[in-house]
């Protein structure tokens, strides 16, 4: 079985040809794109966003196999006005489902090829890194990095469908229960019994 049709392989052999990752975020509120390209490029429908060389893929690998995979993406040289917007923003993020294509490219750039899907996994919450100041007063700015990680398909494998303490297994359960709905903010509260 292959990804490309006849006509696609031949155009593969007949010169060169350039490859990138597409990388397709499913947020609640939107579908976003990017490719560590320079230009908007617009391929099956979605518009990838150029980051200009400052995107990184950690973990991709090529195994085919049932294993429990995780694919980290970094985006180095953030403002510290999105940082904050990141970690506001968590619940666009959790879970969600992130998609990875790989791209096949004529020497000009252009779509030569449909872009199969070589990863797809549900994000993690994002983390945000910060390098050190420096005491040098010639050194740049310190460095921030966001880094939201991803797991792929098999990562829960292991556990019983509705096996956690959360409410959307609840949910899975028993519809309408809320017993579980605010535990995510009792993690570290005190609660003093009896109370007179």
């Amino acid at each position: 079985m292959t990804f490309f049709t006849p006509a696609e392989i031949a155009r593969f052999a007949s010169g060169k040809v350039c490859v990138a990752f597409l990388v397709e975020f499913d947020f609640v509120s939107e579908k976003m794109g990017v490719w560590n390209g320079n230009t908007r490029l617009t391929v099956g429908g979605t518009t990838f966003q150029p980051l200009f060389g400052a995107g990184s893929i950690e973990g991709l690998s090529f195994s085919n196999s049932t294993v429990s995979e995780r694919v980290t993406f970094t985006i180095g040289g953030v403002k510290n006005d999105l940082l904050g917007l990141v970690l506001t923003q968590t619940g666009e993020v959790q879970d969600r489902l992130v998609k990875i294509y790989l791209q096949s490219f004529d020497d000009d750039w252009q779509v030569i090829a449909a872009a199969p899907v070589i990863f797809f996994g549900y994000m993690q919450p994002p983390e945000v890194r910060q390098d050190e100041v420096s005491q040098d007063a010639n050194s740049a700015s310190p460095t921030q990095t966001i880094s939201i990680a991803a797991e792929n398909i098999y990562f829960n494998r292991s556990r019983a469908a509705g096996g956690r303490y959360s409410d959307r297994d609840q949910q899975l359960l028993h519809p309408g229960d809320k017993i579980f709905e605010f535990m995510p903010g009792l993690v570290f509260t005190q609660f003093f019994y009896p109370d007179f």
